[in-house]
């Protein structure tokens, strides 16, 4: 009985954890780079001056990483606008702080 509790736990487990896996695999796969990296190169912005923060770094990778706004981002990077992102970047204030705007 106990056997089956566990199997039915396990099942469950990756029922949940299965599609996050899937979903940052196909955004991380085929070389592509996170949407953060040409959002700071739009903005005039490089890695080295984002790597002076690591934590905040991290946080914003991980932000970008699993964000559910990725065709938005997608469209806005391909209008080769500046600004604008505000509306449905989750990293906008981070993106600020490293361009000396907050």
């Amino acid at each position: 009985m106990e056997s089956f509790v566990l199997v039915g736990l396990l099942v469950l487990v990756i029922a949940a954890v299965a599609p996050s896996i899937y979903a940052l695999r196909k955004r991380m796969g085929a070389g592509r780079k996170l949407e953060l990296w040409c959002m700071l190169h739009r903005r005039g912005l490089t890695a080295e001056a984002a790597l002076a923060e690591p934590r905040p770094l991290a946080m914003a990778l991980r932000r970008c990483a699993l964000c559910p706004s990725v065709e938005e981002c997608r469209h806005w990077l391909a209008s080769e606008a500046r600004e604008g992102f505000d509306a449905f970047c989750p990293n906008s204030r981070f993106i600020h702080r490293l361009g000396g705007g907050a």
